[in-house]
Parts: C-alpha cells; structure tokens; sequence
C-alpha cells in the first residue's frame, strides 16, 4: 500500500446547532461520480461558437442557466421534501436538442459536475448523475429542507467550451432561511468524531491556498483515503447572496484505492470577486465519507 504525503489542509466545520435540524446524511451526496457519456454528436455548430463562447467568457459559474449556445433544463422543478426523488436534467445545444457527448476531465474528475445548493447557502449536495440513451442526465437525490434550490452543472460539451450552468429547483413548504457566522474555520464535522481546521486566506482575483487538517481527540489523522476524482477531499466555494460557484483544485491527484494521506489537503483556488464564501469540503477516513462546512471571507491585499 503506498502513502502519499498530505500538505496541510483546506477548509472544513460546519454549522453546528442548525446541522441538528436539517444536516441528515442526505445533505451531502458523497464523492462526485459521473455517468458515462453515450452517443456520437456534436451539437456546436461550426462559425458560431468562437461569438458564443467568447460572450460567456468571464461570466461567474452557476449563475446563469444558458450560455454559449448551451441550456440546462430540469425534466421537473418541484420536488417533495425529504422523499426520495430523481433529479434530471439535459443539457441542450443551440439546436435544441440534448447534447451526448462531453469532454472528459483529467485526473479522474467527473464527466459533469452536478450539485444542489439552497439559496441561503446551505446543505451542498454533491449528485451521481448518470447519463441516459436519451440524452437526460438523472440522479437520485432527497431534498432535506423546503425553499428554492439551485441546481449546478459543469461540463465541456465535445467541441465547445468548458461551462457551468445553474437554474432554480423548488421543494414547497415554509422556509426559514440559515444565518452563518462570518468566519467559521473549524468545528466538527457532521455527525463526525473528527474535527477539521480550515487555513489560508482568499484573495479576490487572486490564486488562494487553503489547507484542511483532520484531527480525531487532538490526534492528526493521517489514514485519509481517496474522495473521488483521484484526490483526497473534494471542495466547492460558493459565495454568498448570488450562489456563484467556484472550483477549488486539490494539490494531490491521482491517487489510487489503496493510497493513503494526512493529515493535512492542501488546495488552491481563485474567487472572482470579494465576498463572502461558503466553502463545502469532502473527504473519506475510516471508510466512511465524511463532510464539513466552512464560511471564510476574503481577505484585503497587502
């Protein structure tokens, strides 16, 4: 079994009194993992993508539900709350029609990046979509709060450019929406008897590192196992009020199964704007995936 060596971190804790009522497993969905694609058809057409893609470029991630050409569209946009139910959605192109074929990302990262957030920030669901003969991207999901949700897909159609489309889903029902601290680092997480310390900063418009550091009873954990993707924690930024999503890079990919790390994950990123950012980490320890929360606002330049 090799080990491969982990920096120090990145961002975890959650929200703790208000993860008693609402963060049950079905808050997080556990590591990504994409369908495979099928079909053979492009749906970009020749002499319109160059205008179409350089007019989305710049445009912040999930904050728009079309774009270059490319929609995302629910099958549905109600859903019950804390029943089992599908989420599904396609992805069409300028003709109308489902694209089939998509891009895939190196280092083992999904084939599309699907996720749920609700519009107050809270309960970052990650999804397993699974690509149908029909051009219809589903995925089992439970919605475990009511009020409206935001439903993210990132993807690179074959041919076209890389995107991240959101639009609004709706679970009915009295909302009452979460107030989270403006700085939260650390904490426990969930239903967990780890702990995981958030360091590092967030630069607006600049490259941020950001270290997550497992500890179980003050003892670092150093049994981390691969989270998806060939990494060993997954993490997603979302800034508060609009829900614009941000991709964080784990620093070690590639791993294999039997690999092993701690107890720190280290992590880059680049938040378009200052703000105020939700920061959603995954990661497996002891077979069991495990997930925390934290809020970190950016910090002024020196």
């Amino acid at each position: 079994m090799r080990r491969i060596a982990g920096s120090a971190g990145t961002r975890l804790a959650g929200f703790a009194a208000a993860a008693v009522l609402v963060f049950t497993g079905a808050w997080t969905a556990g590591a990504v993992a994409g369908g495979t694609p099928v079909g053979s058809r492009t749906v970009v057409q020749a002499g319109t993508e160059t205008t179409s893609a350089a007019s989305f470029e710049g445009v912040p991630g999930g904050v728009l539900g079309t774009g270059a050409g490319y929609t995302l569209t629910p099958v549905r946009t109600v859903f019950p709350w804390r029943k089992r139910a599908e989420v599904a959605f396609t992805v069409t192109g300028s003709d109308g029609r489902p694209v089939t074929r998509f891009d895939t990302p190196p280092g083992g990262a999904p084939v599309l990046d699907a996720a749920l957030v609700r519009r107050d920030d809270a309960g970052y669901t990650r999804l397993h979509p699974v690509l149908g003969p029909d051009g219809v991207w589903r995925a089992p999901v439970t919605f475990p709060g009511q009020g409206v949700w935001r439903l993210y897909a990132g993807f690179t159609p074959t041919g076209g450019p890389a995107l991240d489309l959101g639009t609004d889903v709706h679970v009915p029902g009295t909302y009452g929406a979460f107030t989270f601290p403006s700085d939260e680092r650390s904490g426990r997480c969930h239903g967990s008897d780890e702990q995981v310390r958030l360091d590092g900063a967030l630069l607006a418009g600049g490259e941020s590192r950001l270290y997550a550091t497992v500890s179980r009873a003050g003892r670092p954990v150093t049994d981390l196992e691969p989270a998806g993707g060939g990494a060993f924690g997954l993490m997603t930024a979302v800034r508060q009020g609009d829900l614009v999503r941000v991709p964080v890079q784990p620093q070690v990919t590639g791993a294999h199964a039997g690999d092993r790390a701690g107890p720190g994950v280290a992590f880059t990123t680049t938040v378009p704007a200052p703000g105020s950012y939700r920061l959603f980490l995954d990661y497996r320890s002891g077979g069991t995936l495990r997930s925390c929360e934290f809020t970190v606002s950016t910090a002024a330049r020196s």
